[in-house]
């Protein structure tokens, strides 16, 4: 079946850490289809600097389209979005027009993107199922009246990663018997224990320093700057923080060593450093980073109230207050004082290894997609 897959959350050269998760499950899909990635491509990214390592083995045809972003702010009472969009939109449609012939299926990633598809889909009657893993419906999605109605008309089926992310959906008007839940899952062949003491030294830390790891953007809905917080009320030396990520602001302190976004290849070895891994997050749709952690069999610290729940409980990591700093504090302190918790944590770890792999929910994903595939 030919597949096409629109997408401008997906790892390039000039920003190979971007969409890894996106990245992933498209080149496990690969063994059903063929497959060409439709990633439209932001001008002011060239400027980025090419990584020398690449993002990964790719398996498909992929169009990068340029456009100019106009980001998201408010120009003479004009919300610069609508420009982004428009001009993304024409981006795709640029790539499309250039494929050799009609896809059988076009899966876009995330409701943002599939704006940017519905034309064609509606001139060209072409089965549409979108992914929906937001960790919320904002404004900048809801406003869209007439292209959510499109969706609705248009739309074969949606793919939710949670349960909350299903009622969002829900609550928006969209029809619940068009949803499948299927959460995000993990490469186990590359997230997998390694060598704690060696992955520290890599990292220059001292074998015998507790180190909290963070893995995202420095946002506030993430929460790096409540981990750091709780860091100072534990006032101990011998605990290090290690944040890997961007795209905001870390408070300034003297225990925190930052590591820029890297390609997700090279994330396992940077998780293993971590004696525990640590997200303090609002909201989320299916956390990507938790099951990468789990993976590799490192304690988790997060939230509770969040869809979190559905991924950590109180025999693989410990459930906060993502706003309690006195909540993540004392899980930070309690696993790093108790080596008999931490040892059992790791252990439950462990024998879960295997129960959410990619192969499963590209599996699961295919069997959607087939089930609209034109005869």
């Amino acid at each position: 079946m030919e597949l096409v897959v629109v997408s401008d959350n997906y790892p390039s050269r000039r920003k190979p850490n971007k969409g890894a998760f996106v990245y992933n499950l498209v080149q496990e899909l690969s063994h059903y289809h063929n497959i060409t990635v439709v990633a439209p491509f932001k001008v002011r990214e060239l400027f980025n600097p090419i990584s020398k390592n690449g993002y990964g083995k790719e398996k498909c045809k992929v169009y990068r389209p340029l456009y100019f972003s106009f980001s998201n702010k408010k120009f003479l009472g004009i919300n610069t979005q609508i420009w982004s969009r428009f001009f993304m939109s024409k981006a795709v449609k640029r790539s499309l027009n250039r494929l050799p012939g009609k896809p059988d299926i076009i899966y876009a990633h995330f409701i943002s993107n599939a704006f940017a598809v519905l034309t064609y889909v509606k001139q060209h009657s072409i089965p549409f199922v979108v992914a929906s893993g937001e960790s919320s419906y904002p404004i900048s999605i809801t406003r869209w009246k007439k292209d959510i109605q499109g969706l609705k008309d248009y739309t074969n089926h949606f793919i939710c990663v949670s349960e909350t992310n299903k009622n969002g959906l829900t609550a928006l008007g969209f029809d619940e018997n068009k949803m499948t839940v299927i959460p995000n899952a993990v490469d186990y062949s590359l997230f997998k224990p390694l060598d704690k003491e060696t992955c520290k030294k890599k990292l220059g830390i001292p074998h015998n320093t507790f180190v909290v790891g963070f893995v995202g953007n420095f946002i506030h809905r993430k929460g790096p700057n409540r981990i750091i917080e709780a860091i100072k009320q534990l006032a101990d030396k011998d605990i290090r923080l290690v944040c890997v990520g961007g795209k905001g602001g870390l408070t300034d302190n003297d225990f925190t060593s930052i590591i820029p976004p890297v390609p997700n290849f090279q994330l396992p070895e940077i998780y293993n450093a971590f004696d525990v891994f640590v997200l303090p997050t609002l909201k989320e749709g299916h956390c990507n980073a938790v099951e990468e952690a789990k993976a590799c069999c490192i304690p988790v610290v997060s939230s509770k109230g969040t869809t979190v729940e559905k991924q950590i409980n109180e025999q693989n990591g410990i459930l906060i207050d993502p706003q309690s700093i006195s909540e993540i504090s004392g899980a930070i302190l309690l696993l790093k004082n108790n080596a008999e918790r931490r040892a059992h944590i790791i252990e439950n770890l462990e024998n879960e290894r295997n129960t959410n792999s990619l192969e499963k929910r590209a599996r699961l994903i295919n069997t959607v997609l087939e089930r609209f595939k034109k005869n």
